[in-house]
């Protein structure tokens, strides 16, 4: 089936006349027609048909089919048709800007091939099937190698071949699927890309303007999403990046040729508070277990009362290491009420750390488990005045 569209040979046509051909309902078809449907990762083209808006654009069974709601026309009709120029422009941009970052990919990431492609609002994505891992300097360093193609004002050429002549064509890119049509288009970044592309494209590299590369998703394995944007969206984006650098600047007292040292220095100063800040809190964790209330009983010493850490687990390793062989450690961290700690020495035989949480649960709800040695519950229903109280009445030690 040939397949030759007219906005193939005159991408920036936006204004023409035509002939309505057919007409169903909101649908007409036109004997010549430069608006561009949806398809291959680009959006329908947006504009008017007799002043009525087009809303929508599809290619049906090798027909290009213009949706356009409320209009009055008839088959015969002569129609002028006018192309939203700005978005058409942005899309010829965006369809550039993508063979651009595919040929830094190429070159960057090694064996790659298309696994998606889309034209949206402020961004554009490109998803690659490539087992090489993206990072961010990966990305950073393709931003760099499309914008010296952009500044370099390379040649963008088009054209159009029969599908048996492709395999001429060497390190040629293709769609995930080839179109079933006997015309193709070739677009060749000059000394950079060559693919198959049914979309618009500008005639030089310098119109895309600029590439900011936004970011990176692995949506699965071996398949990589690339985001980005071009021309006026990619200098936003350029400014607000300088934005928040200047701002991390100003906030570290520094300029942009010191601030990975200052950050690096502040990380450095974190750890080491860090280390500082678990060392006094295990002192002071120490001190409190020491004074917990202790009662002691023929056979068996009992340490109950609270504590305050944000470190549970360090609680609990606190808590084993501080329990003798004939000791009973019973603690609430009273910076998280609902966290109890039930330690039992070896020498110990009548009480079981698990039956104690779990008689706590049954009396306050919570839950918890352990072993008979050691046990942990959270979740109860009341202070840590109340369950401490309870535990003393279940222990008989008031």
């Amino acid at each position: 089936m040939s397949y030759h569209p007219s906005f193939w040979d005159d991408p920036e046509k936006f204004e023409f006349i035509s002939t309505v051909k057919e007409v169903e309902g909101e649908e007409i078809i036109l004997e010549e027609t430069f608006f561009h449907p949806e398809g291959g990762g680009q959006p329908a083209d947006r504009g008017e048909i007799t002043d009525h808006r087009v809303k929508d654009v599809q290619k049906v069974d090798g027909k290009i089919v213009h949706r356009v709601p409320g209009h009055e026309l008839e088959s015969g009709s002569e129609v002028r048709c006018k192309i939203d120029e700005e978005f058409r422009r942005y899309c010829m941009k965006a369809h550039t800007g993508a063979h651009l970052v595919y040929g830094a990919g190429r070159k960057k990431l090694g064996d790659i091939s298309y696994s998606g492609f889309e034209i949206s609002e402020n961004k554009i994505r490109i998803d690659f099937e490539t087992e090489t891992h993206v990072t961010r300097r990966t990305l950073l360093k393709m931003e760099k190698m499309c914008n010296e193609k952009v500044v370099e004002d390379r040649e963008v050429r088009t054209q159009t071949v029969h599908i048996d002549e492709l395999d001429q064509y060497d390190d040629i890119a293709f769609a995930k699927e080839i179109p079933d049509q006997e015309e193709v288009r070739v677009v060749e970044i000059d000394d950079w890309d060559r693919a198959t592309c049914s979309g618009t494209h500008l005639t030089r590299t310098s119109e895309v303007g600029r590439i900011h590369i936004m970011g990176k998703k692995k949506l699965q394995e071996g398949v990589t999403r690339i985001e980005f944007c071009v021309a006026e969206d990619a200098l936003k984006k350029d400014y607000e990046q300088k934005e928040h650098l200047l701002a991390a600047e100003r906030k570290l007292e520094t300029d942009d040729s010191q601030l990975s040292k200052k950050i690096a220095d502040i990380l450095d100063s974190r750890e080491e508070l860090k280390v500082r800040n678990e060392e006094l809190q295990e002192r002071l964790l120490g001190y409190d277990l020491d004074t917990l209330y202790r009662f002691d009983t023929p056979d068996t010493t009992f340490c109950i009362g609270s504590v305050e850490i944000e470190d549970n687990d360090q609680l609990s390793r606190s808590v084993k290491d501080k329990t003798g062989p004939s000791e009973v450690y019973i603690v609430i961290n009273d910076l998280d009420s609902t966290t109890c700690v039930v330690s039992v020495g070896e020498d110990v035989s009548h009480i079981k750390a698990k039956e104690v949480i779990a008689e706590i649960s049954q009396e306050f709800g919570g839950g918890g488990g352990g072993t008979a040695d050691f046990a942990q519950g959270g979740g109860f229903g009341a202070d840590t005045e109340e369950i401490l109280g309870y535990i003393m009445g279940m222990l008989d030690l008031r």
